[in-house]
């Protein structure tokens, strides 16, 4: 780890992959086809269980996990190399705050590789000492770029639910893939406008599911279960997206010069764009150079070079007369600027101009690769013109190569910096110096910094993604259910107490009132308060007799319709003043004529009695006569009705 022992640290490794061996009577076996490659890979013995079952392995969360902010866990990016194994640990505090807690680089103890059967207790016991105690940790690691087909798609604007066929069926007319042999996902970058059409840009690719099953049957067997499996571009693209490393240009490079391979990647506005292998790297430039000192003698010991890796890098088959490991060092002298190499024959002295003479067919070859690719990027994603390339691997320091690429494609040339100011580094003692050890943690931060909103995930794909979505729809039409209920009981609740608090101070109020009422009670006071009521009474049927017959007046006028002509209105209310109680019946006669229509005379007395019989005032009204006159030329029905007075 950073500012800790390296050595010390691989010792305890040892001790602690002994102890394992003894332990596990049967040790995991990696395939013996693991080749290097520029990224790092790690590939294990194909899982008994089917492989569709092994990859669609849970990743549910709580019915609440969706709707209430759970801290996002820390993650660790584990990058596999050659020689080592890097890690890094990143801890998400915000969308745009990230803290670097941790890295280290350990290398492969003496007689552990890639293929060994100790290999796995190697990264058990590196993961058990870099985690702790902790197992909250998420872990990502990578698979080989080479074996994953990318493309950059634009598909027609369609629905969220078409999406997915979409981008499936434009992939297959592009590239021809098994969907039972590669995994197949999408990254949607954004909507553009191509043409004046409305477009979905996609980036669409397909990755080995073998190779991806076996990384992760690889760290579940070792007890640290993987979180995701993607690519170091993608990783590289984690530290794009989130400014780790300042990419202001819209367009921008990363250049991967490997072993045998190197690889080109461009990226627009933080998204990658294109991908592509390219068949050049460290080993043709290694070849060229025994070639050359072949050629001048300068050593006698033969070295043949495999045929089959010659050709690659163009060099002709032949024997070289010199050692191809000498060259190597003769090589990584040069890039170190160590000092310069002496022949042991002849005393010839090789200064790094020389040197440098050698490599420059295999580094023209190399450059000539990324103009190719360039172009092909301006012809056909668009004419901008690339801003800047990021030089990664064992060459990002070697000035010449630098230099001579900034004067060969006129772009600035940088190195990866991924220990930038936009990483709060927490209790950490010491950050690397040399541009090439800050460069070679790159693909293990942005392993650290991915997630599956950010990162591309070859074990949680779109399928995944939708079975989410979909229970997350369910948890929160289930939470806001019983948010909507909790809320209908808490304003219940809140009514019935601002209720309760207005009767209780009704309740005091009264309470005051009654202790302030305290009547004396007593029998004469009872037959004083009832003769005044008899007396009220009295006086109230007195004003009633008085006034009775205005009001039998008004009654009467408001009742009769205007087809009623009353000729009379005779009241009896009998001689004088009637005393309470007396019975003496009170009577009423109204004549009149009924004028109109003949045939309506009977409909409308008949009408007038039973409208006098509903009034209040009258009751059991009869009609005594009625007979058909003439009235000014025109016949009417005269009538002589008797009321009782109430």
């Amino acid at each position: 780890m950073a500012g800790k022992d390296e050595i010390s640290s691989t010792e305890k490794l040892l001790d602690l992959i002994r102890e394992d061996s003894e332990k596990d009577q049967e040790p995991f076996n990696l395939s013996a086809e693991a080749t290097a490659v520029p990224d790092a890979e790690i590939l294990t013995d194909a899982p008994e269980e089917p492989i569709e079952e092994t990859i669609a392995e849970s990743n549910s969360a709580p019915l609440f996990s969706n709707i209430i902010p759970i801290r996002k866990r820390t993650t660790v990016g584990v990058d596999i190399g050659y020689h080592e194994l890097k890690m890094a640990m990143v801890n998400q505090v915000s969308e745009r705050k990230h803290e670097l807690l941790d890295f280290a680089t350990i290398p492969y103890p003496k007689g552990i590789s890639q293929s060994s059967p100790t290999f796995p207790a190697f990264i058990k016991n590196a993961l058990k000492d870099f985690c702790g105690k902790s197992r909250q940790t998420a872990i990502w690691a990578a698979i080989s770029a080479a074996r994953v087909e990318t493309r950059n798609l634009k598909i027609p604007k369609v629905s969220k639910k078409q999406i997915d066929n979409a981008i499936y069926w434009t992939l297959k007319k592009d590239l021809s893939f098994d969907e039972n042999e590669m995994i197949f996902d999408f990254d949607v970058l954004g909507d553009i406008i191509e043409d004046g059409i409305n477009k979905i840009e996609v980036m669409a690719y397909v990755a080995p599911k073998q190779e991806v099953v076996q990384q992760k049957n690889l760290f579940a067997k070792i007890g640290f279960p993987l979180a995701g499996v993607t690519i170091v571009p993608f990783g590289i693209q984690n530290l794009l997206r989130t400014s780790v490393i300042d990419a202001r240009e819209k367009l921008v490079c990363s250049l991967f010069i490997g072993r045998d391979w190197s690889r080109i990647v461009i990226y627009s506005h933080g998204n990658m764009v294109l991908s592509r292998g390219i068949k050049a790297g460290i080993r043709s430039m290694v070849e060229a150079v025994a070639q050359e000192l072949g050629k001048s003698g300068l050593d006698t010991t033969e070295q043949t070079i495999d045929p089959s890796e010659s050709s690659i890098f163009g060099i002709n088959e032949e024997t070289y007369i010199f050692d191809i490991e000498q060259a190597r060092q003769i090589f990584n002298d040069h890039i170190n600027n160590k000092a310069p190499f002496r022949g042991d024959g002849t005393g010839q002295v090789l200064k790094d101009h020389d040197v440098f003479t050698m490599i420059l067919p295999a580094l023209e070859r190399l450059i000539k690769q990324v103009e190719r690719t360039l172009e092909h990027y301006y012809l056909h994603f668009g004419n901008e013109r690339m801003s800047r390339i990021f030089v990664s691997g064992q060459l990002s320091a070697y000035g010449n190569l630098l230099e001579y690429m900034r004067e060969q494609l006129d772009i600035q040339i940088d190195t990866l910096n991924p220990f930038s100011a936009r990483l709060n580094y927490l209790g950490i003692a010491t950050l690397p110096i040399e541009p090439t050890a800050k460069e070679a943690y790159a693909p293990a931060i942005g392993l650290g910094l991915s997630n599956n909103t950010l990162t591309p995930n070859f074990i949680y794909t779109y399928k995944d993604k939708n079975a989410d979505d979909s229970t997350k729809m369910i948890n929160r039409i289930i939470a806001t259910g019983v948010i909507f209920f909790l809320a209908i009981c808490s304003g219940i609740y809140v009514w019935g107490n601002s209720v309760l608090k207005d009767k209780n101070r009704e309740l005091v109020q009264l309470q005051r009132e009654v202790e302030t009422f305290k009547p004396l009670v007593n029998k004469n006071l009872i037959i004083n308060l009832a003769s005044e009521t008899k007396n009220k009474r009295q006086s109230l049927k007195k004003m009633g007799e008085r006034y009775k017959g205005m009001a039998v007046i008004n009654e009467i006028s408001n009742i009769t319709p205007s087809e009623i002509k009353l000729v009379s209105i005779t009241a009896n209310f009998g001689d004088g003043m009637i005393p309470l109680g007396n019975d003496r019946k009170q009577t009423l006669v109204v004549e009149g004529i009924i004028t109109g229509d003949r045939l309506t005379f009977e409909s409308t007395l008949a009408g007038y009695v039973v409208k006098i019989g509903s009034s209040p005032l009258f009751s059991t009204p009869s009609i005594e006569n009625k007979s058909f006159k003439f009235f000014n030329n025109k016949e009417v029905l005269q009538f002589r009705a008797m009321l009782d007075l109430v």
